[in-house]
């Protein structure tokens, strides 16, 4: 919206209001972006939960800071598996998210349903990355074939992690990781001295992010 703005409509702000205290991901290569690119342009403001928006006045409410009317707002839930997942007791993690076996991704509170996607309690240091879904619906796919021919799922699942991020129309950051099984923890971790993020934005990684989404494209929907 930035990069837009500041082509057509330089005049306009990009407020950021994020519930957390901090940048969550690639916070060195944002940061420096904003300041390079959009001084004075995007303001990021922590420690914002929103609790209320009137939409007739597009006015956020936050629980402790005061309201701020926007032209135009784009506002992201909370986080959470959804109705179904909380309703049926899948969500066994404070009643937000489906806890899995990372062999298998099937539900430690019932047998024989599977769960994907932003709904489960990801591993540590594991994101929810369309990337990630895309290993965990391979994993997930091949242990149920497995289980259904009556053999043993993989022992030791292996993921990888891409993550790209536009700064502008050409130029991309990414942050990578590895995750593999650790049978003791009985969880996912990260491969230590695996992945990592980028040195800077470049052009040259605007490249390698379009061809990964083609990739990812095809792979995902044929």
């Amino acid at each position: 919206m930035a990069n837009y703005f500041k082509q057509a409509k330089p005049r306009s702000k990009v407020v950021i209001f994020d519930a957390n205290d901090d940048i969550q991901s690639k916070k060195g290569l944002f940061t420096k972006a904003w300041q390079d690119h959009y001084a004075g342009m995007i303001d990021y403001r922590p420690k914002h939960k929103v609790v209320d928006v009137d939409a007739a006045t597009n006015t956020l409410k936050f629980e402790f800071n005061d309201d701020f009317k926007a032209s135009v707002a784009n506002v992201v839930p909370e986080m959470r598996a959804g109705d179904i997942a909380v309703k049926t007791g899948l969500a066994t993690a404070n009643a937000r998210w489906c806890e899995v076996d990372f062999l298998t991704f099937e539900s430690k509170a019932f047998k024989h349903i599977h769960v994907l996607g932003d709904a489960i309690q990801i591993a540590p240091a594991m994101p929810k990355s369309g990337h990630m879904a895309n290993q965990h619906g391979k994993t997930c796919a091949a242990a149920v074939v497995n289980l259904l021919t009556g053999h043993q799922p993989p022992a030791l699942p292996l993921y990888a992690n891409t993550c790209y991020s536009f700064i502008n129309s050409r130029e991309v950051v990414h942050v990578a990781s590895v995750h593999r099984y650790d049978a003791d923890r009985k969880t996912m971790v990260a491969v230590p001295g695996s992945g990592g993020v980028s040195a800077a934005a470049s052009e040259l990684e605007g490249a390698y992010a379009l061809g990964w989404a083609q990739n990812i494209w095809a792979d995902v929907l044929g």
